[in-house]
């Protein structure tokens, strides 16, 4: 940077009718170095024909330029706050302004005026984004245009521009004419880094020495990657990060003692995530498959549950994003991938960085529980999952396994967590010496005995399917894997079961907030998959104020929900239907036979979709 800075130097002080040309790839910093760094420099240099006189920068974008008018009017926009201030300007300037006359009713009355200083030609005009200028406007009319002046305005010009993004064939050609010196803007990143929390995180004293503490970390990721603009977002988004962190610690004994690791982490995330977003190649689009940690879809989770092997002609698809962003960032760091959805979705601006969802997700990660406790197999099993493996001991490690299979003989962790606790036992070429049917068998009766404790987790077959079907698994773990699945399954079961009871007695008692229930809690949720068709019917006779607005919550149903939710529930449909159609053909005719006999076709209508579906 001290070299570009001497050359430009040398250039303001030397006879020149030629432009500087700076260049260097999009992203890089060229303009920021120029707001922050360079155009200080220039303030300070003296022109050649007074010592006194300093050189007066400003830079004019050429993104989007159309026409010569159009690169004038923003020349005028620039010099306007320094004009109504009466500053001092070289006469040149005011030649080339006054000569255009869409120009004059821009600028200030100056006969006699006092900003212009007949011996001085003290402006520097930076032109920015030369390659972004609109296509419908020639280069050579642009040159051409900067080019006079240089030569006939006496003007000092530097252009910052991504050379190799412009197309026109002529460029090089016509830039011999203008340009005296190219210089190449190449960064060094951690100078980079310094300023930007020098500028930007000065006042923030605890965040700039966490940056200090992880600056060749960060730094890391930006070796090849020069994007400043990046490395900025990352930055200023992680400050609002780490400040959640260090608002949540101080309430729960585990983030505090673990703060490290929980900051390390998180900011790994958000590089991962901000570099493949800013290339175009993480989006809200793809939150999914890389949430999920998967790319299974409601198909391959059913395909599952009933029985049905998946081809193994996916063995050959092409790598994932998820698992691009794996090997890049994690594998080579040697930490476990973890999808945190609260800073993705602050990210690629789905959402703020909302303080509650973050929090639960922290806690989630790390087990944490309400009260803001970790239990005690976690505490083991968080030592093991995370980097403090690697600066403990052969025997604590082996210590800490041994403990951790303990509390699996008592069935104390969750669902999703025994395949970790398979792989976990043999990493490290198996420090315990266990066989790998002994290590499954003993897994697997431990998951049996804590079967009680089990909770339904709608996220775990979507997790679990992804790891199933990665081929470093093998059968032992997948034996674990669909035990686990098939257990999450039945509590599926027995959580719903007990929902609609709930939600028949909320019929009973209060069909407003039955209506809301369904509409908002269950949207998702095929929860009439477990309610008797004749239940609903009875109500439906019973309650002859409440027929219209009943039939109207399935109308809502069947037209705004997804198909699978339906289709899982369409047995109620058809017992419900076939109960409505019966009392509608008793009636005949009259006010409520024309309810009955409406809400009926809308049931017939919801049941022969689903069956040609």
């Amino acid at each position: 940077m001290q070299k570009i800075i001497d050359i430009v130097k040398d250039y303001l002080i030397k006879e020149s009718n030629n432009a500087l040309l700076i260049t260097g790839e999009w992203g890089v910093g060229k303009t920021y170095f120029f707001d922050n760094k360079l155009s200080e420099e220039i303030k300070g240099t003296s022109i050649k024909k007074n010592e006194s006189v300093k050189y007066k920068p400003i830079r004019v974008s050429l993104s989007g330029v159309t026409s010569i008018d159009d690169i004038e009017r923003r020349i005028v926009a620039e010099l306007y706050p320094s004009l109504n201030k009466g500053l001092k300007w070289g006469k040149g300037i005011f030649k080339l302004l006054s000569s255009v006359p869409k120009i004059k009713e821009y600028i200030p009355e100056i006969p006699n005026s006092d900003v212009i200083d007949s011996e001085t030609d003290n402006l520097i005009i930076c032109f920015d984004d030369l390659e972004r200028r609109s296509k419908t406007f020639p280069i050579d009319s642009l040159i051409g245009y900067i080019n006079n002046l240089t030569e006939n305005n006496n003007l000092k010009t530097i252009i910052i521009a991504n050379t190799n993004k412009i197309e026109d064939e002529s460029f090089d050609e016509i830039k011999e004419k203008l340009i005296g010196r190219e210089i190449e803007y190449k960064i060094n990143i951690e100078e980079v880094f310094d300023t930007l929390i020098q500028n930007e995180f000065q006042s923030f004293s605890e965040y700039t020495n966490f940056l200090q503490k992880e600056k060749n970390f960060i730094c890391s990721f930006f070796q090849d990657y020069k994007n400043i603009r990046t490395l900025k977002f990352i930055l200023t988004r992680y400050h609002d990060i780490h400040s959640q962190i260090e608002k949540i610690a101080p309430s729960i004994n585990y983030i505090q003692s673990n703060k490290n690791t929980v900051l390390k982490e998180t900011l790994l995330f958000t590089i991962a995530i901000s570099i493949e977003h800013k290339g175009g190649y993480v989006t809200k689009k793809n939150k999914d498959e890389i949430g999920n940690i998967i790319g299974f879809s409601i198909k391959d989770i059913e395909r599952y549950l009933n029985n049905k092997s998946s081809s193994d002609e996916e063995k050959d698809k092409e790598e994932t994003i998820l698992e691009k962003i794996d090997f890049k960032y994690y594998y080579q760091n040697n930490v476990s991938y973890y999808f945190h959805e609260p800073i993705f979705d602050y990210i690629v601006g789905i959402n703020i960085l909302d303080e509650k969802l973050f929090e639960e997700d922290i806690k989630e990660k790390y087990k944490i529980s309400k009260d803001n406790t970790i239990p005690e197999c976690y505490i083991t099993y968080n030592r093991i999952k995370f980097n403090e493996v690697f600066s403990m001991s052969n025997d604590t490690y082996e210590q800490l396994l041994k403990e951790m299979l303990s509390y699996v003989d008592k069935g104390e962790y969750g669902l999703g967590d025994y395949h970790s606790v398979y792989r976990f036992v043999l990493d490290f070429n198996n420090p315990l010496k266990v066989k790998k049917k002994t290590l499954k068998e003993r897994i697997i009766k431990g998951i049996k005995k804590g079967k009680d404790k089990f909770v339904y987790d709608p996220e775990l077959p979507n997790k679990l399917l992804y790891i199933k079907g990665r081929s470093d698994v093998d059968k032992n773990q997948k034996e674990i894997i669909d035990l686990c699945l098939t257990i999450n399954n039945e509590k599926e079961q027995e959580k719903y079961k007990q929902d609609s009871i709930n939600l028949i007695n909320i019929l009973k008692n209060d069909f407003d907030h039955f209506e809301h229930q369904v509409k908002n809690k269950y949207n998702t949720i095929p929860i009439f998959k477990y309610i008797n068709g004749k239940t609903i019917s009875k109500f439906y006779n019973d309650k002859i104020d409440l027929r219209v607005r009943l039939s109207e919550i399935f109308n809502h149903r069947y037209i705004y929900y997804r198909e699978e939710v339906l289709q899982k529930e369409k047995d109620f449909y058809l017992q419900l239907q076939q109960s409505i159609e019966k009392k509608a053909t008793k009636l005949r005719s009259g006010p409520e036979w024309y309810v009955y006999n409406n809400f009926n076709e809308l049931l017939k209508n919801i049941i022969n979709h689903l069956q040609n579906s």
